[in-house]
C-alpha cells in the first residue's frame, strides 16, 4: 500500500475511525438499556451526570463541549437530570447570565450506585484482552487522545489549507 491510500467502500468499512464507531456502538446501544432499565438512566444521562459531579459549578457551554453530544441533546439531557432532582442550576454569582450546574444527593447516591455496572461492563467488554494488551490499549488510547486534542487541529487545518473548495489537492508550487 505504500503512500498510496486505498478508497473505496471496502476500506472505508474497515477504517479505524469506522470500527472505533462500531465499537462504541456496540458496547453504548446495549449497557444504555441495562442502565435504563437499572437506574433509570441510559449512559448518556449518566456521562452528564457524571461530569457535573466530577466538575461541581460547569456551566452549560462547558458540559455541552466535554459530552461532545450536540447542544440540543446535551440540553435536553440536562432537563431531564433537572426534572428528576438529580442536578441543580444555581446563578453564576460572576455572571448573572450563566447557570452553574451542580449534582444533587440523590444525583451523587444514584451515580454511586450506577458506577460499579460501568467498571462491571467495561472489564466485560476489556475481558477478550490480556493484562498486557489492556495496558497497551490503554496507552494507546491516551497517546491518541493528547495528539487529537494538542496537535491534530493544526495538522488538519494544514491539510484543509491543501485543498481547493471542490476537495481537490492543489498543485504544489
Amino acid at each position: 500500500m505504500g503512500d498510496h491510500l486505498e478508497t473505496g467502500p471496502t476500506v472505508l468499512r474497515q477504517s479505524f475511525t469506522y470500527q472505533l464507531a462500531s465499537i462504541a456502538e456496540d458496547a453504548i446501544s446495549p449497557a444504555a438499556k441495562l442502565f435504563r432499565k437499572r437506574f433509570g438512566l441510559d449512559v448518556h444521562e449518566l456521562r452528564v451526570l457524571r461530569l457535573i459531579g466530577d466538575q461541581p459549578g460547569i456551566t452549560f457551554t462547558e458540559l455541552a463541549q466535554r459530552t461532545r453530544f450536540e447542544r440540543t441533546a446535551t440540553s435536553r439531557i440536562l432537563s431531564r437530570l433537572i426534572k428528576g432532582a438529580l442536578v441543580r442550576r444555581e446563578l453564576d454569582e460572576r455572571d448573572a447570565r450563566k447557570f452553574q450546574l451542580y449534582i444533587t444527593q440523590t444525583g451523587d447516591a444514584l451515580r454511586k450506585r450506577a458506577d460499579p455496572l460501568s467498571l462491571e461492563l467495561e472489564g466485560l467488554i476489556l475481558s477478550r484482552l490480556s493484562a498486557s494488551e489492556r495496558a497497551d490499549f490503554r496507552r494507546i488510547l491516551d497517546k491518541l487522545t493528547n495528539w487529537l486534542t494538542l496537535e491534530f487541529p493544526a495538522e488538519l487545518k494544514r491539510l484543509e489549507d491543501n485543498y481547493t473548495t471542490r476537495g481537490t489537492r492543489k498543485a504544489k508550487k
